[in-house]
Parts: structure tokens; sequence; C-alpha cells
């Protein structure tokens, strides 16, 4: 199974960003306050459900319908008096919900977009418009978005259709893309949002780097998961200044007893493991326990592999507040989803919550500046150049079977 969430993972980050297989819930955090999420009051929002597509010039072109509907009119109802039910000011959801490569991915978005949106009463609508992974048809669903009164839109959620959405120069409305164009966004209209691996890997670096860490070795998956991330945290590192002493690649197959001597010859001040949870776990004990050890988010498998977490004890790592801190006052306010969902999916699911938070900011008016913008479920939100929006991670480290947040490691 692990080796299915892997391939998985890898095929969705490729189109996300160019994944899982076990049901997870956050691990147990050491000191934390829990408390379960109070039952809120029934939410003054529209959340429609797609019927039948029907098709519209050369594209087929899905419509929404309501599904759950409050007795109480939302603001953007009281707004849009008198006009027709598909006019109401909302906040459009544009996901591939019927291209089957992403519709789980897609669905957990979507779900927990919902969620934000339910968790808050008087808010703005939501509308879904699934797409299939074509172009011509993701153009054609934003575009019937904003005829149909969408004021902000959410997505697309791909790497591919964010760049489509960016060179059509289309984006007539504040429009929150979930993953990042292959050029340089054009559009006043197109900000950026998303779960970058990239910018996790680069995050993990600075963190070592502000510990004083200085000669460093880097120990990799021998795949493409394992390469990239490599890439990105060798690319940060030496940009801060830092010395790369070596680099060791292994496979279940390799003797992992001489890259352990080979290690032993280098020397390094630290270690950062470019793997994912089953690969760090297969390597970690022949790196050396006295060395600080630095992982990416891919390392931490949940709940259910507490147990399986002892071999990484003293490996320190990054993840979003939704996954480790479920005292935080954001996490609290918002229910889990009703499913158990795998742990990928379980991220996915915090982004939907984050992004319809910045999307009511623009529904409102309240066009984000540069700077702090969010205390979110996923990290630390700001706003930097290039209309992007970063997010600054928790630091923690595995200590035997638990996982314990570090108050005061900053990246």
């Amino acid at each position: 199974m692990q080796r299915i969430a892997t391939f998985l993972f890898i095929l969705f980050l490729a189109a996300l960003t160019g994944g899982c297989a076990t049901t997870t819930h956050p691990a147990p955090v050491r000191d934390a306050r829990a408390t379960p999420p109070q039952k809120q009051p029934s939410p003054a929002v529209i959340v429609p459900t797609p019927v039948a597509s029907t098709p519209k010039t050369e594209t087929a072109v899905a419509e929404t319908t309501p599904r759950v509907a409050s007795a109480a009119p939302t603001l953007a109802e009281k707004a849009a008096a008198g006009k027709p039910d598909a006019m109401i000011p909302h906040i459009g959801l544009l996901l591939p919900l019927n291209a089957p490569p992403f519709r789980q991915p897609a669905e957990a978005v979507k779900q927990g977009v919902l969620a934000a949106a339910k968790a808050q009463p008087d808010m703005p609508t939501v509308r879904v418009y699934p797409t299939t992974d074509q172009v011509a048809n993701i153009l054609a669903m934003y575009q019937q978005a904003i005829e149909g009164g969408a004021r902000v839109i959410i997505g697309p959620l791909t790497k591919n259709a964010v760049t489509a959405l960016a060179e059509s120069d289309i984006s007539a409305v504040p429009t929150l893309a979930l993953s990042v164009p292959v050029n340089e966004v054009a559009s006043p209209n197109l900000y950026l949002f998303g779960l970058s691996l990239e910018a996790e890997t680069r995050q993990v670096a600075q963190l070592a780097a502000s510990e004083g860490r200085n000669a460093v070795l880097i120990v990799t998956a021998s795949n493409a998961l394992g390469k990239h991330l490599q890439a990105a945290f060798g690319e940060e590192w030496q940009r801060l200044g830092g010395k790369i002493v070596g680099q060791l690649s292994f496979t279940p197959n390799t003797d992992l007893n001489a890259l352990h001597d080979k290690l032993e010859k280098l020397q390094p001040e630290s270690i950062f493991i470019a793997a994912n949870a089953q690969e760090a776990r297969l390597v970690r004990p022949y790196l050396s326990a006295m060395i600080p050890t630095y992982a990416t988010s891919l390392t931490f498998g949940g709940q259910s592999d507490v147990l399986k977490n002892i071999d990484l004890t003293g490996v320190r790592f990054l993840d979003m507040p939704w996954m480790l801190q479920p005292d935080h006052p954001a996490v609290m306010i918002y229910p889990r989803s009703e499913k158990p969902l795998v742990i990928d999916s379980e991220r996915l699911y915090a982004m939907g919550i984050d992004a319809y938070r910045l999307a009511q900011l623009f529904f409102r008016g309240e066009m984000p500046s540069r700077g702090v913008v969010l205390d979110g479920v996923t990290g630390q939100i700001s706003l930097s150049g290039g209309r992007q929006f970063t997010r600054e991670l928790t630091a923690a480290e595995f200590q035997a079977d638990v996982v314990v947040v570090l108050d005061n490691a900053k990246p």
C-alpha cells in the first residue's frame, strides 16, 4: 500500500507542481490541549452540486443546482435581491471533479472549502464548477462562473490548468489559483496559493541553517521524488551559504551498512533525508543518531504510523498546524472530514479551508497587502511578490512514539 501511495503522490505532485493509501489523523502531540470543535450554527450558504453536463459551443459545460440552503438569506443574496438565483454574487469553486486522475484530490479540496463555508454563517455563497482536465473545458467553465455571478474564483487546481488560465488572460475577477503556472503570472487578478513541496523543502533548509548547521549530507531515495527534494534542498542550502559535503542515494536493495560507512568518512554536521516515510524509516537506523537530521512532511505518516515513527526518532521536519496542532486557534474552529481521509487528502482538505478564508477577503473587497495575511490551518500565510501566498510551516520532531512541536524553531 505504501508503494501505491507513493506512486499516486508522485503522479499528483507532477500535475500540481510540473498524489494516499493509509487512513490517518494527526499524530499525538505532547502536551496538546485538543478540544473537539463545537457544533457550529447552520450556515447561511448555498452549496451547489453539479448535475449532468450539457454542451455549450464546443465544450461540455456543467450546470449547478442548490443542494443545501438555509432559511435565512446570505449576505450575497441580500446584495442580489431581485436577481435570478443563477446571478447571485458568489465564490466560484473550479475543480477537476470530472477528471478521473484528479478527482480524489479535487474532492478533498472541495470538502475543505465547503466545511469552511458551513462553519462560518452568513458568509458568501459557494458554487461548484466541475471541470475535466481539458484546457478548453476549464476556460469555458471559468467564463461560465463569471457570467453566472462569481465575484471570486478558487481554482484551477493543476499546474497545466493554472498555466492555461494565466496565458489566456481572461481572469476578470480575483482568482485564487491552487498551483503555480509554468511562466510568470501576467494577470493582476490571478493570485497563487497551494501546497508547494519545493517551497516546503526550502523552508527545511532554512530551519537547519537557523539552527547553526553548515556542512550537510543529503541522503536521497533513488527515485523521481527523492531527486526533486534533493535538488530543492541543495539549491536553497547553497543560496544560504551552506556546504554540501556529499550526496548518497539508496534503494530498497542498497547495502545500508556500506552507506553508513561512507557517512562516517564524510563527517557531516547535519543530514537531510530526501525521501518519503517508508524510505526514511528504512535508511534512518543506518544514519548517526548523534547528527542533527532533517526531512520534509513526507516522512510523517500520521497517527497510524506511531510505532513505525520510532525509527525516525530525532528527525526534525515541517508540517501544517492542521496536522500537528489540534489546539491551534484556527484549527479548532473547523470540523474534520466526516469520513477519514488519507494523509495527502487531509492536507488538501486543510488547503481548501484556507482557500475559502482567503477568498472571503477578496469577496469583501479587502485586497490583501504584502506581509502576514492569515493565521491559517496550513500555516502562517503571507502575500509575497508576484501575487503569491506563501506558508510558514510548524517545526516538529519525532521523539519515540510521539511528535513534539518545536515552539521556538523557526525556518
